[in-house]
């Protein structure tokens, strides 16, 4: 819980406290008093720099809990509904971070520069919504803090949970407060009253789709309200589209991946991002490229989303559920070539992307972030927010508000398609020609209704390619209740059956299966079909990554995470669990 000392004390040096900045100086070792410290700009920037710990580190984005992107390392624990269970403390009941940030806000009044102070208090203010959204994210209703508490205020250590009208109410107004405070001008590493209004932004889209796919269910049965919410999510995303300051990167000839192979987040594009360098590194190379490290690999649900480069469905190909790897891979929007290691592809620094299934368990080899062959720690920086998200957000709250026009399209998604040369999405087509893909059992979506169906399933079409392995698919399905997907296959490419396969069209064998006689070729692992690898058909049919896990995600409960057993003993009960977990406890 939260607590209030005299003094904080041995306020140590946190390395991810580097992140917040490139150049940030250190915190004092000395135990600093409330009474003569936040007495000047120095003092409040060294205390503020902690907050940036809340910060995703990089392996919260790319190895995110999803049904497009997996690996043989954490996803089996995330995606096994039926091992779930409430833990005694701890998951991701904590709350230290927001004391830290109430005891800046407590006492920051000491200084009197008032240009640090409002820097300082917009990154204070935008830290605590940024740290409520997540918490609304993973527990919905959570007790609100706006002071630090003492450990014998029994009253405030045993407040019940707030409303979620009352948490993203809380979350807007902290948004608005930090969008009045921080600076205009842009800073990737930063914070800026852009950064404000993309996370103000994405927290009223998360709420009110929420709000709309759950109403008349187990977590919005009164039918809370989404329109306003939705509307608020929209503005905030046009006010930084307006503003001109972003824009989308378009240098070269694959922008898309150049922009996250980039060893500096590029400006035109990132409103804010991680900073890595030096000796902080991280370790998508590895996750990717390696088997130790989870064999990464995208799966047939987004690798069938994308469209044909002229903008036809894939779906309409003949054949193609049955398409090899290779022909799959022909003509197709070029963020899939840009993603994925497919036929003739080269990394950042000029090596060609080979194919090895050992280090890929669906058989569709991540591109993405490698900026080449090697293992070594990445130093790339990690964009967390960019103007793609928010031209995504402005069109996806005005389509489900049935409010999108075609103008609004083409200030919005519709650039993200220039970018890699595709055409335009077209209102009034989309809504009248349905993707079978983006509806069918395996790969599509269940609950959109209504007459702006079809765009609304083109909006999520493109916010899953443009956005993969950005950490933010799992609260998507969340929000969309959509939370069906994570029991369906997890599908790589198509295999005729026993044979050898050139997987990347370099002319050699690099992919081996067989049924009893061993099949041997030079430099390449042969996998016997049934034990080493899984096909869908038994001898034939798709690359089934973790076929043989249960697993299970229950409607009535998997979209919250439990309230820790201890934290609900301790309040006797004014803390509620969640809907469907099951804590032991009789109250």
């Amino acid at each position: 819980m939260l607590f209030k000392n005299k003094y904080i004390v041995g306020l140590a040096v946190l390395t991810a406290m580097s992140l917040a900045s490139c150049d940030l100086d250190e915190v004092p070792q000395d135990s600093i008093s409330p009474d003569t410290y936040f007495e000047n700009a120095e003092e409040l920037e060294l205390y503020t720099n902690q907050f940036f710990t809340l910060m995703p580190d990089a392996d919260d984005l790319y190895d995110e809990a999803s049904n497009l992107i997996i690996d043989n390392l954490s996803q089996p624990s995330v995606l096994v509904g039926l091992t779930r269970t409430v833990p005694a403390s701890g998951g991701g009941w904590s709350w230290g971070s927001l004391r830290h940030i109430n005891y800046y806000l407590e006492n920051c009044h000491r200084c009197d520069d008032e240009s640090a102070r409002a820097l300082y208090d917009g990154t204070a203010y935008f830290w605590r919504a940024w740290f409520y959204f997540k918490k609304l994210q993973q527990f919905g209703e959570v007790p609100l803090y706006e002071e630090t508490i003492d450990s014998d205020d029994y009253t405030q250590l045993n407040r019940p949970r707030d409303s979620r009208d009352d948490v993203i109410n809380f979350i807007i107004a902290d948004c608005d407060r930090a969008i009045e405070l921080l600076p205009e001008s842009a800073s990737v590493y930063k914070l800026c009253k852009s950064t404000a209004r993309a996370l103000k932004a994405r927290a009223c889209l998360h709420e009110g789709t929420f709000r709309k796919y759950h109403a008349g269910h187990t977590f919005n049965p009164n039918n809370l309200p989404w329109e306003d919410l939705l509307r608020t999510a929209a503005e905030a995303a046009n006010e930084i589209i307006t503003s001109g300051q972003y824009k989308l990167y378009t240098t070269g000839s694959q922008p898309y991946y150049d922009l996250f192979t980039s060893q500096s987040a590029q400006t035109s594009e990132v409103i804010f991002a991680r900073c890595f360098g030096g000796n902080f590194t991280h370790t998508v190379d590895q996750y990717a490229q390696s088997a130790g490290s989870g064999s990464a690999g995208l799966t047939k649900a987004l690798v069938g989303s994308y469209l044909m480069s002229d903008g036809t469905f894939f779906s309409s190909q003949e054949g193609w559920e049955t398409m090899s790897f290779t022909d799959e891979c022909k003509n197709r929007d070029p963020r899939l070539a840009q993603t994925v290691v497919t036929q003739g592809s080269t990394y950042a620094d000029g090596n060609p992307c080979t194919f090895n299934f050992t280090n890929t368990v669906t058989g569709y080899p991540m591109r993405k972030y490698i900026s080449g062959p090697s293992y070594s720690k990445s130093t790339i920086d990690m964009p967390i927010i960019r103007i793609a998200e928010i031209y995504l957000i402005y069109a996806e709250a005005k389509a489900e508000l049935g409010t999108l026009t075609q103008d609004d399209l083409d200030c919005s998604l519709n650039l993200l398609r220039d970018r890699v040369g595709m055409p335009h999405l077209n209102l009034a087509y989309a809504n009248a020609n349905i993707d079978p893909f983006m509806v069918s059992e395996n790969y599509g979506y269940k609950n959109v209704t209504g007459s702006n169906k079809g765009v609304i399933l083109e909006i999520r079409r493109e916010r899953g390619i443009e956005m993969v392995a950005e950490g933010q698919r799992f609260q998507d399905l969340v929000r969309w209740r959509e939370g069906n997907l994570y029991e369906k296959p997890f599908y790589g490419p198509y295999m005729e059956g026993a044979g050898k396969y050139d997987m990347d069209g370099d002319g050699t064998i690099d992919f081996c299966i067989y049924l009893d006689r061993r099949i041997v070729a030079p430099g390449c692992t042969p996998y016997k079909i049934g034990e080493e690898i899984i096909l869908s058909e038994d001898d034939h049919g798709y690359i089934w990554a973790h076929s043989g896990l249960l697993r299970s995600f229950n409607e009535d409960r998997d979209y919250l995470y439990p309230i820790p057993v201890n934290d609900r003993t301790l309040t006797g009960g004014i803390l509620t669990q969640n809907p469907g977990w099951d804590d032991g406890l009789s109250f």
